[in-house]
């Protein structure tokens, strides 16, 4: 009897495995595919934009080049809100709608414009030669 049992619970152990790895995707990529054909195409996030690249100024960069904390512009995107609103190279973004970002890092001033909509109007304060301006952008 106990031959029996031993015999009957390995063909159970051997039939839960077969049918375990049958299922089971084969490789990595087979994996991925399943999980890639449940995503909805409909989830694609629309990212608003300025149309800039910038360098942070922290606060002793600034103080040793005699400029203001912000996000220093590199360049100014063709055909950007940016470029429509007239920033320019060498500017230097003090305040996005009215909170400053002296101190922050490109990914929380990134964490901040991804929270507005596109089509938004964006109140932009700037350091362009030695004087601060306000500057409103629309979003793409």
């Amino acid at each position: 009897m106990k031959k029996f049992l031993l015999v009957t619970f390995g063909l159970v152990v051997f039939l839960l495995l077969i049918i375990y790895f049958s299922n089971k995707p084969k490789t990595q990529t087979d994996k991925l595919t399943i999980e890639t054909t449940q995503i909805n195409v409909s989830q694609a996030v629309n990212r608003p934009i300025i149309g800039i690249h910038y360098q942070i100024i922290d606060k002793q960069t600034a103080l040793d080049n005699k400029l203001t904390e912000g996000a220093y512009i590199t360049q100014v995107i063709e055909g950007s809100p940016a470029e429509k609103a007239k920033l320019q190279e060498e500017d230097i973004i003090t305040e996005i709608d009215s909170r400053s970002i002296s101190g922050l890092d490109e990914q929380s001033i990134y964490n901040l414009i991804s929270t507005l909509k596109s089509g938004t109007k964006v109140n932009l304060k700037i350091w362009r030669d030695n004087k601060i301006m306000d500057v409103s952008v629309i979003l793409d």
